[in-house]
Order: structure tokens, then sequence, then C-alpha cells
């Protein structure tokens, strides 16, 4: 189970704050189920319900979402084909905690293939695979670099939503 910790260091690297204070993010696994055949092919495929929770966050919680959104194009990215299915299974629940601060729980929907091989020991080599791409969509080589360069509208009043406006 590879994603959890990709999500964590994805976010981790895009948010400042969570940079300071990674203990702030949660993210745990429930609703696990295993897809698995009869045959001659071992592999199988882990499904389940991530859950992310950011605790007193003292940002708006679109600077959450955005780099949540620019991994699951890469790791997740079937949850956003479909519209309609995005909608429903991208969830978020947002307790205002003071002037300041928020906490943020998020959960979706996330599958992991694993291949299992034989190796030459006898044994069986597991590997979790990797998304393959999506053909219209252009490659994002650094999401974190376009992440720095994001700001929100409003002329000489724009508001830098996440990154380090310097970099």
């Amino acid at each position: 189970m590879k994603k959890p910790n990709s999500l964590r260091a994805h976010l981790t690297a895009a948010l400042p704050e969570l940079a300071r204070d990674p203990d702030a993010l949660d993210i745990y696994v429930t609703g696990g189920s295993l897809a698995m055949r009869c045959g001659g092919n071992l592999g199988f495929e882990q499904r389940y319900t991530m859950h992310v929770v950011l605790l007193d966050y003292r940002g708006e919680p679109e600077q959450l979402f955005l780099p949540l959104s620019l991994w699951l194009r890469h790791h997740q990215g079937d949850l956003l084909l479909d519209p309609q299915g995005a909608q429903e299974n991208i969830r978020f629940q947002v307790d205002l905690r003071d002037n300041q601060a928020v906490d943020v729980a998020l959960n979706f929907p996330v599958t992991e293939a694993v291949d299992v091989l034989p190796d030459d020991s006898g044994g069986y080599r597991l590997s979790v695979r990797e998304e393959a791409p999506f053909p219209d969509q252009p490659p994002l080589s650094d999401p974190l670099s376009l992440l720095r360069q994001i700001w929100a509208p409003g002329g000489e009043q724009a508001t830098f939503l996440t990154g380090h406006p310097g970099e």
C-alpha cells in the first residue's frame, strides 16, 4: 500500500504549514477489500477508502484541495474522469475551530493493483503497479513547481494560495 505515504509526502511538500508541523496531518484507510481471481495470475487489487485529516490548519481549505487534485490526477485519475463520480466520491468536511484555524477531513476511494510474480528462489515477488497515464492528460512533470505559481485573482490584492511566493 503505497498511496497513503505518497499523498502524505506530496501534501507535506506542497503546504509549508505541514512541512513545519507534519503531525497535523493524519492519513488512514478504512473499508478495505481485495479483488482476486482464480487462475494463473496471482495478482490482486486493493480497494479502500483513504481518509485525510488536517487538524488546526491556519489556511484556507482550498489550499489543501488544490494539491490533492494534482495528486489525484497522477495517482487516481479515474476518479476525475467522470464528473458525477468525482462529485460523489471525493467528500470533505470542514470544522471551524476559531477565526484562524480549521480542521479539514477528506475521504475518497482508492485502488492499488499488486502484481505477483514467481522469483528464482521459489517464492514470489510483489510489486504495486504504477498508475497508467491517461492519454489525453498532459503530464505534470513537476506539480509542486506549478503549485508555487498559483495565485488567487485580485490584482494588487492577489493572494498567494499555496507554496512559497519567492520560489
